[in-house]
């Protein structure tokens, strides 16, 4: 097989490379951005730069790519690139194969007002959320809140953090500059969400034609930003409850591919509350690739015509960490200093570090410096073009 995938500079798409490199089969990158990582692999046969995925040129320029250069998948890492191509699904068919649902599925699974209601409905339970229709419903709402609070927009967007708010006042002003944030006036508020004291859980599955195939889950240890965010370090676990509240939601959707359900579990109540889906490969695959669980290869063989047996055998005790992000971790927060250190040293606990493919690691702190230095450039530059080409103002 030749398999095209997107996204280099995330993690997820490094171990994608590795995982099915190493099984022989041929590898190759899609880049967008400067930013380079997966590429850097040993087991990456090409990299291919094409415009930015917003760009009206990027479909363009990937289909020309297909019909020049033969795949037989093309996988897409991120929620845009995996959007993109499920938009485009049609325009794509005819030259590979494209292991992802359509279009109106992803966007509802990446709706959060959705999903919530979806749940709810499915008894599955979620933290409190509200979703004001105006600024001034959300100040009314403050006043009821329990604190802190979880602000985050409603769709899936890449680079869009979460927001934390400890009390009315840090809120009123936080909630305020992210709704005058917003691109334009018809654009969702932000929701508003209770905090979830306890540790974050995912529920991964493999669907294939809305028939789950493979489930794996994991628990989050430590996270980058320390107060929620992705996995630094994660170990795999397995709970029937969760196993069940993750099929429950997922089975409802009509999945086919790869999909994440991101829980919390709730040390009040000793119970798991869902907060939202992620419709796409997940930043922490690593984790479930070193418990066994190969999500990549497993979709190259739905992209076979194979029809794949349900299993939920993994390593239900494999603890990994990423060493760039949980060192930012241990900065952010000096208290896990010593926890971040002694698993760099544990035998047992895995890494993405491989001594048989070391560029990526040696060079992804220097590619994202150069990348973080770019995006702010742009930024400028993209600011004082804005200022200089403003129109008067007559009146």
């Amino acid at each position: 097989m030749h398999v095209l995938i997107t996204d280099d500079g995330y993690k997820a798409s490094l171990g994608v490379v590795r995982s099915l490199g190493s099984k022989g089969i041929k590898v190759s990158v899609l880049a967008d951005s400067p930013m380079a990582l997966a590429s850097r692999s040993r087991y990456c046969s090409a990299r291919y730069v094409t415009p930015p995925l917003s760009d009206p040129d990027f479909l363009p320029a990937l289909i020309e790519l297909l019909r020049n250069v033969r795949f037989d998948l093309v996988m897409p890492i991120g929620y845009t690139s995996t959007a993109v191509m499920a938009l485009h699904k049609d325009d794509i068919l005819p030259f590979t194969r494209l292991e992802i649902p359509n279009y109106d599925i992803v966007r509802l699974a990446a709706d959060k007002h959705y999903v919530h209601n979806l749940a709810v409905g499915m008894g599955v339970p979620v933290p409190r959320t509200e979703f004001p229709r105006s600024p001034t419903e959300a100040v009314l709402l403050s006043a009821a809140l329990s604190w802190p609070v979880v602000i985050k927009f409603p769709h899936e967007a890449p680079g869009q953090p979460v927001y934390y708010a400890r009390t009315q006042a840090e809120f009123l002003d936080l909630y305020q500059a992210l709704s005058a944030r917003r691109n334009i006036n018809d654009d969702p508020l932000p929701l508003i969400q209770e905090f979830v004291p306890g540790f974050g859980a995912g529920f991964f599955a493999l669907y294939q034609e809305g028939i789950c195939k493979r489930i794996f889950m994991h628990k989050r240890i430590r996270e980058i930003p320390p107060s929620g965010g992705m996995s630094c370090c994660a170990e795999s676990f397995h709970d029937p409850k969760l196993k069940y509240y993750g099929m429950r939601l997922l089975d409802q959707i009509g999945w086919h591919g790869a999909v994440m359900a991101e829980f919390r579990y709730d040390q009040r109540d000793g119970d798991f509350k869902l907060i939202e889906i992620n419709p796409k490969l997940w930043g922490s695959l690593d984790l479930a690739l070193a418990a066994g669980v190969d999500f990549p290869y497993d979709l190259c063989q739905i992209a076979r015509g194979h029809t794949l047996i349900y299993s939920e055998q993994y390593d239900r005790n494999k603890r990994y960490h990423w060493p760039l992000t949980d060192m930012q971790h241990a900065f952010m927060r000096p208290s896990s200093l010593l926890s971040v250190l002694a698993d760099l040293l544990r035998p047992g606990v895995d890494s993405n570090v491989w001594w048989s493919d070391l560029k990526p690691n040696l060079l992804e702190p220097l590619s994202r410096i150069r990348f973080g230095a770019q995006r702010l450039m742009n930024v400028k530059t993209s600011s004082q073009a804005g200022s200089r080409t403003a129109p008067m103002n007559t009146t």
